[in-house]
């Protein structure tokens, strides 16, 4: 087993580590961290053929002696990458750039647009996207990197199961093309909606909201999830799932 130990945060290999608790540094190294005990076994058990190890980050005791190549760092060096307090080895993956995607081809199955920018919402979002069949989500510039830790982990790594694609747009600058649909407290509501089985779903960003222009919001459709009077809205992550659900409900069961 070949092991590089590191003693320095100085370490121009720890900096790069460390980098990867950043979008731009995950960008940059094309590369991010994977944490958690189960997640890492499952991944081991049934690797994934996008997902390539780069490293292994271990810290003394606590090494994989089933994998070659390590880096074993001084314990509090290890914690500093170690955000999710996992105390358990981490796996470097390595990941191909993201395809861009062209708004001007017609929706196929549920695609979800998602400007969130908190990882923890867009992990929740990816992980209700993979249980209800979503068929991609599309990251507008306003979003998160999808595979920052607490994403991931808020996904249960089910983020690495959806297509991701990108597009330098605002969601106020996505060209409308094909059956799209919001959620609106003034739309139609959900009880009486016939989803299509093709669609984009525009959503809005927890707290600023749905960012549309008055051209977008004419070709969109509105729908609403009724809720008790005592609650004002859903959290957009919540709405979306309900969303995400009342369509799987009318396609695949």
């Amino acid at each position: 087993m070949r092991v590089l130990e590191i003693g320095s945060k100085d370490n121009p290999t720890f900096r790069k580590l460390k980098s990867l608790l950043t979008s731009k540094g995950i960008k940059e190294e094309k590369s991010f961290f994977f944490m958690g005990e189960k997640l890492i076994n499952d991944f081991l058990n049934h690797p994934h053929p996008l997902f390539k190890i780069k490293s292994v980050i271990c810290f003394d005791g606590h090494e994989f002696p089933l994998l070659p190549s390590q880096i074993k760092l001084k314990k509090e060096l290890f914690d500093e990458l170690d955000v999710l307090g996992t105390h358990y080895p981490l796996l470097v993956l390595e990941y191909k750039d993201f395809s861009p995607f062209n708004f001007q081809e017609q929706p196929q199955g549920l695609e979800i647009i998602s400007p969130l920018g908190d990882p923890k919402n867009f992990g929740a979002l990816a992980r209700s996207g993979v249980a209800f069949g979503a068929s991609k989500i599309i990251l507008t510039h306003e979003s998160c990197h999808p595979y920052l830790p607490h994403a991931i982990k808020a996904s249960a790594g089910a983020v690495l199961r959806i297509p991701v694609y990108t597009t330098p747009l605002k969601t106020s600058q996505i060209p409308v093309v094909g059956t799209s649909i919001a959620l609106d407290l003034e739309g139609q509501s959900l009880n009486d909606y016939k989803w299509p089985k093709n669609l984009r779903l525009f959503l809005g960003e927890e707290g600023p909201g749905l960012d549309l222009t008055p051209e977008q919001a004419k070709k969109i459709s509105f729908i609403n999830i009724p809720t008790s009077a005592s609650v004002e809205s859903l959290n957009a992550t919540v709405s979306a799932s309900i969303a995400l659900w009342s369509y799987s409900a009318n396609h695949f069961n």
